[in-house]
């Protein structure tokens, strides 16, 4: 066998014995929650064509897809992420099904990112979309089931981090950026790098502005800090996105999930398909975000049905890395609940007997030392 072929490509993972029966156990749980709402399971192709993903993803991000030309030579690519195929599901598949739509989805997904030390290029993606409604309730519901699916599952020390990209937005525009300049900013801002947003920001605002963005960026927390950020911005379309904040946690307050809910303004969001209230996921012991979503309700509308949208996905494989020590004894694979058939008999009288105790829902091996 040739060298390279005995080695796993970076990026990519196999998984097995206690691994996959932890990660199936999270699966299982979690989409009998989604069930549990109403979400129906929807499976998708696992890729497309590359421009529908540039479209849901904007054009930046869409190049770390994983790309191939067909026999026709249309360009495809390995799904990305799950929303896009949704989307445009639901715009021209399901003009006619009654609103709100109600989808949930578990699945591979493939980015390629920079190289570093343990990077995964591979991802399993269990997440819901509820499309057809701008009302709160379905920021919330979301939200709500969000929290549900993670104590369910026995997460200790999560939290949801609330943004919204209207925020942003508002200060962009209060600042007159073009394109260029919007990226280079929210990248700052993503990274919270106050000195080089101060720079950045010299040559388009005076320093007391400068001053009170640089803090803008650091500010999270409980529902407090909306007070301190009304107090730096006054452009209108951040004070609304500060007011939707306000009414989401107000909310989580009073139906008893705010102990898991925070506010980071300076969290930006990185798709460009996100156009309201945004939010990640995170837990104690991970250094990245295990989950994240958010409002999106001008996708559909380039898939010709503008309508809105919210929805969330999870991290598989970081979920796993989570609980994997904590479930691999609950759900271990006990040699005592296996039925043992030996072999050097009758083959015909072991399989009728392996059939029978399968019949009462017991576990065989044939082959064993037997009993």
């Amino acid at each position: 066998m040739p060298s390279s072929l005995s080695k796993i490509p970076p990026g990519v993972q196999y998984i097995f014995d206690s691994e996959v029966r932890v990660r199936r156990w999270i699966e299982r749980e979690i989409m009998a929650i989604l069930d549990g709402w109403s979400y129906s399971e929807i499976i998708l192709p696992v890729f497309d064509y590359a421009d529908l993903f540039a479209l849901g993803m904007g054009k930046e991000q869409a190049e770390m897809t994983y790309r191939f030309t067909g026999r026709d030579g249309s360009l495809f690519a390995l799904r990305p992420e799950m929303t896009s195929l949704v989307a445009r599901t639901v715009a021209t598949r399901f003009r006619g099904n009654a609103r709100p739509i109600r989808l949930s989805y578990s699945g591979e997904v493939f980015r390629w990112d920079e190289p570093r030390g343990g990077r995964q290029y591979e991802f399993h993606q269990i997440g819901l979309e509820h499309i057809g409604s701008d009302r709160l309730e379905a920021d919330t519901e979301v939200l709500v089931i969000a929290t549900e699916v993670l104590r369910r599952l026995g997460l200790e020390g999560f939290t949801i981090t609330l943004g919204h990209v209207d925020f942003f937005k508002g200060i962009a525009e209060r600042l007159e950026l073009d394109d260029d300049g919007i990226r280079e900013m929210r990248e700052l801002v993503d990274r919270k790098e106050a000195a080089g947003l101060d720079a950045f920001l010299a040559g388009h605002a005076d320093a007391s502005t400068r001053a009170a963005l640089c803090k803008l960026i650091t500010l999270a927390g409980k529902r407090e800090i909306l007070n301190d950020a009304r107090s730096l911005v006054g452009n209108a379309r951040s004070v609304a996105a500060l007011d939707d904040l306000e009414n989401v946690y107000r909310i989580a307050e009073e139906i008893g999930i705010d102990e898991h809910i925070d506010i980071d303004l300076g969290d930006v969001a990185a798709l460009d398909y996100y156009t309201g209230l945004t939010f990640k996921i995170y837990a104690t012991g991970l250094g990245t975000a295990l989950g994240r979503g958010g409002r999106y309700d001008q996708l559909l509308a380039k898939f010709g049905n503008p309508e809105a949208a919210v929805g969330f996905s999870l991290c598989l494989d970081w979920l796993a890395q989570l609980l994997s020590t904590k479930l691999a004894g609950a759900i271990a694979d006990r040699p005592d609940d296996v039925v043992r058939l030996a072999d050097g008999r009758d083959i015909v009288a072991i399989f009728k007997e392996a059939t029978r105790l399968r019949e009462e829902g017991k576990r065989v091996e044939v082959g064993g030392k037997g009993d």
